[in-house]
């Protein structure tokens, strides 16, 4: 798989808008793609620039710890001050094999046929309330499964967690804490990349529904149309279709 770098840049000629620009020489023997952000006095955001890599058809090259940036400071184009400029590596989005292709990418929902595999079995509800906490504890009730490890890391300290076959977030240990991942596409490894939270869900359903919506333009075919429908939980009285 070739990496390529991607760089980040605010264009005085083109009014301070920041460029993202990929470079594919390596790619297809010359040029490159671009995205421009507004104007502005700060960077746009990762989730922003994840978006516009994957709209480019782009990931980043290692998703584990987010999307990483390295800076430099350059004399600015007037010779005047500096300006910044970030890059880091990034990979090409693939045709994923027998799954129809979507804006030149694999579908934004993950199957775990390929993703590593470990523990033994789901785990059970008093379980993760003991390891993850109280919302853990209620995933089981909405119908999904929990695993342990198998996802990016390959040391058990992973949970993944699955509506039938397919995974629909994981955790990742942080810290003292666990973020949890809504997964929003699978590279070509088969493994998935997954939009952080700033907490555990109570529902990991909901979750994956606005993490698409954020990571998704509207008219993209996977982007969730409509509000989140809960599901009821098995033995609980739910919010009723309205409820989001």
């Amino acid at each position: 798989m070739t990496d390529v770098t991607a760089f980040l840049s605010p264009q005085e000629s083109a009014g301070g808008v920041w460029r993202l620009w990929v470079d594919t020489t390596l790619l297809k023997g010359a040029g490159g793609v671009q995205h421009d952000f507004p104007a502005g006095p700060t960077a746009p955001t990762v989730a922003a620039r994840i978006r516009a890599l994957a709209a480019l058809g782009f990931v980043p090259a290692d998703p584990t710890p987010g999307l990483v940036w390295r800076w430099r400071e350059l004399p600015s184009f007037s010779g005047e001050g500096v300006t910044v400029v970030g890059e880091t590596l990034v990979r090409p989005l693939p045709e994923a094999t027998g799954t129809p292709a979507v804006s030149g990418r694999r579908r934004t929902t993950a199957e775990v046929r390929n993703a590593p595999r470990g523990g033994r079995g789901p785990v059970a509800p008093e379980e993760l309330a003991e390891l993850l906490g109280p919302e853990a504890a209620q995933w089981p009730a909405l119908g999904l499964t929990v695993h342990r490890g198998g996802v990016i890391d390959y040391d058990g300290s992973q949970f993944r967690v699955l509506d039938g076959h397919e995974l629909v977030g994981f955790t990742m240990a942080q810290g003292e804490g666990r973020q949890y991942r809504a997964v929003v596409h699978t590279d070509r490894e088969g493994l998935p990349y997954g939009e952080p939270l700033p907490a555990l869900p109570d529902d990991p359903l909901r979750a994956r529904h606005e993490a698409l919506q954020g990571f998704l333009p509207p008219a993209d075919p996977d982007y969730p149309q409509g509000p989140y429908v809960p599901r009821v939980a098995r033995g609980v009285v739910g919010d009723g279709p309205g409820s989001v």
